[in-house]
């Protein structure tokens, strides 16, 4: 892959992506968490990851500094793409999302074990 020549030195980073794109074409559930400081090639490792699955439904979400006061910027860039299908979920996750976006009314407190709960 032409991409995989720009990042010379990060074999092993590329294998980790490889094998989680394979596990995920393989049914598995996974994410995936870049951390570092600026600068040292966490955009080339996604960008990577995406160009090596384009079978596969990508979700992405940038954190930007304005955004920060704002609840659930992050939650909603990943999720809004896939509002038409809020319907699938269980209802209280339903029901969480639903509040959280403003669809319905409520209130939400979160529960650092098990994430949004109505």
């Amino acid at each position: 892959m032409a991409i995989q020549n720009a990042l010379r030195g990060r074999d092993a980073e590329c294998a980790t992506l490889d094998r989680l794109v394979e596990e995920v074409r393989s049914g598995k559930s996974r994410a995936l968490v870049l951390r570092g400081e600026p600068g040292v090639g966490k955009t080339a490792l996604l960008d990577y990851a995406i160009g090596s699955a384009p079978d596969l439904r990508v979700l992405r979400a940038v954190g930007v500094e304005s955004e920060m006061e704002l609840a659930f910027a992050s939650l909603q860039q990943l999720c809004a793409p896939m509002l038409d299908r809020l319907g699938r979920l269980p209802g209280p996750q339903q029901d969480a999302l639903s509040v959280a976006f403003g669809l319905s009314a409520g209130k939400l407190r979160i529960n650092s074990w098990s994430g949004l709960r109505r």
